[in-house]
């Protein structure tokens, strides 16, 4: 039997309705939108299902049940066998049964989860949040048995299975219908942010010269075209202080690069969400660098750009993949094409110098997202679906 590992006792809710969330690490920084997501359920109680923990201050954040399969050697013997032939014994499993939902986030997971719904004999729930429906290259390349296995076989058995699939963007819907998916299980919903922490910040001093960009250090999020076209701002006369926050494999990489070609560099890792609000807020443009790379992976959406303009700081980004869905374009800042480093300094070098366009790109940009992207209302939203997914699996199961 797998003992739930509980950090927090459960917090109480409008319903017991219990939905059990999946993921393989609880939970690194790139991933916060997990427990914001779960956070602002109401009608479900949300626990989690993972294979362990990473060291990140998101770990603790959180009221509601942590299983940590780590944490016991029945709980090793289940996650193994749910990984390696894909098994899961009922006897290995009561401390989730009784949930009423499996949601996974990643396709990998959902794949890795497909046995466990079957023996709880519950719906699954998969959501899409990139790499996982654009990566088109070769199987092996990622990384990893499941994550191997997931790309050569899994997510075609997926597309022609019973499960349920979340798309996190219109454009990462259309790359599930393209690969087979059933438009009838497929639920496209924006994961929205906390709209009351990202507001803005009057206390928070804007820096008129600083850029900000949240972002792993990872090829695909494009840290090298941002350095170029700040480069360009910067050789034309225009001040600018570029902050980095996030970690990742290429992390040394480009803040030598930066340093090399810009005048301030400041690098930011593991902050907390406040943390990241308030230098999100000190900021007079964020910027988004995330281009297609040959492997067909691309940005879903960019929940961090949300997050920007709902402190007030306009966005300049490339138009790739799902980018455009998150903003207005030349409203609530600027989108240009992908790579072209001349046309991103040129529309940074205007909001850094132009106040009036400023003022109403900023003013847009809070507007814009708390009509469209609050997560509250995005996650009454998933509630439905919730319903209409166990509804659904009870009547195709007579």
């Amino acid at each position: 039997m797998v003992d739930p590992t509980t950090d927090h006792a459960a917090a109480p809710r409008e319903s017991e309705d219990r939905v059990t969330i999946f993921v393989d690490r609880f939970l690194p920084p790139s991933q916060a939108f997990v427990i914001q997501q779960a956070s602002a359920l109401v009608r479900h109680r949300p626990e989690f299902l993972t294979f362990g923990r990473t060291g990140s201050r998101l770990s603790g954040v959180g009221d509601y049940p942590v299983r940590n399969l780590r944490d016991s050697r029945l709980g090793q013997a289940a996650g193994l066998l749910l990984k390696a032939p894909r098994l899961a014994p009922a006897a290995l499993w009561s401390g989730v049964s009784g949930t009423r939902l499996l949601h996974a986030h990643f396709g990998k997971n959902g794949y890795i989860l497909g046995p466990l719904a079957r023996t709880l004999n519950v719906p699954l729930v998969t959501t899409f949040h990139g790499f996982d429906a654009t990566y088109a290259g070769d199987p092996a390349t990622p990384g990893g048995f499941n994550q191997t296995r997931f790309f050569r076989t899994g997510r075609a058995a997926m597309a022609s299975g019973k499960g349920f699939s979340i798309a996190v963007s219109g454009f990462i819907r259309e790359r599930l219908l393209a690969m087979g998916f059933d438009e009838r299980r497929i639920f496209q919903h924006y994961i929205g942010i906390d709209t009351k922490l990202f507001a803005p910040q009057p206390q928070v001093v804007r820096r008129k010269a600083r850029v900000v960009s949240v972002a792993r250090f990872v090829e695909y999020k494009g840290h090298r075209y941002i350095i170029d076209a700040l480069a360009k701002v910067a050789a034309a006369g225009v001040p600018v202080e570029l902050v980095m926050i996030g970690q990742g494999p290429l992390r040394d990489e480009i803040e030598q690069l930066a340093r090399r070609r810009l005048p301030d560099v400041v690098l930011m890792e593991n902050l907390s969400q406040q943390e990241i609000r308030d230098v999100v807020s000190s900021a007079r443009v964020y910027v988004h660098g995330s281009v297609t790379l040959e492997n067909g992976h691309a940005e879903a959406m960019g929940l961090a750009n949300l997050e920007a303009l709902g402190v007030g700081t306009p966005v300049v980004a490339f138009d790739s993949g799902g980018v455009g869905e998150a903003m207005r374009p030349g409203v609530t800042g600027f989108t240009v094409p992908e790579r072209d480093t001349d046309a991103m300094a040129d529309a940074i070098g205007r909001l850094l110098t132009d106040d009036d366009l400023w003022a109403a790109s900023s003013q847009a940009a809070t507007a814009f997202v708390a009509e469209n992207f609050d997560i509250q209302v995005q996650s009454r939203l998933l509630e439905d679906y919730y319903d209409a997914v166990v509804a659904r699996f009870n009547a195709e199961s007579k």
